[in-house]
This record gives structure tokens, C-alpha cells and sequence, in this order.
């Protein structure tokens, strides 16, 4: 799978996501752990995507650490 297609694969994944993320807000309340489980499932895809853009992710990763 190319890097174009790995990209919108994780767009269609975030999209998805965050509507399942915002209705069960909407259902249940943002304080839900089945809200706070989209909401780290969208970060985690959120991050990926961002690996992904960036041409030397090794490089970006070590940059993170503390």
C-alpha cells in the first residue's frame, strides 16, 4: 500500500472516529468512557497520520522524548 493511500485510509479512520466520538458524547455525556476511548482512538490516528506526513518519522519520533 502506497503512502497516498495509508494517508486517506487514516483520514476515513479519523473521520469515523470523531462521529462515533461525537455521538456518544451526545448520548451519554463527555465524561463516558466509551467518549474518552474514541477520543484516544482519534489521537492515536491522529498521530499516525502525522508519521506518516513527515518524510523521516525516526527522526520526528526521537525528537518527542523527554
Amino acid at each position: 500500500m502506497n503512502k497516498v493511500l495509508r494517508q486517506e485510509a487514516c483520514m476515513e479512520r479519523i473521520e469515523e472516529l470523531r462521529k462515533k466520538m461525537i455521538a456518544a458524547a451526545g448520548q451519554y455525556g463527555m465524561s463516558h468512557p466509551i467518549v474518552l476511548h474514541y477520543s484516544q482512538e482519534l489521537d492515536r490516528a491522529h498521530n499516525k497520520m502525522i508519521l506518516l506526513e513527515v518524510s523521516n518519522p525516526k527522526k520526528w519520533e526521537q525528537s518527542l522524548s523527554f
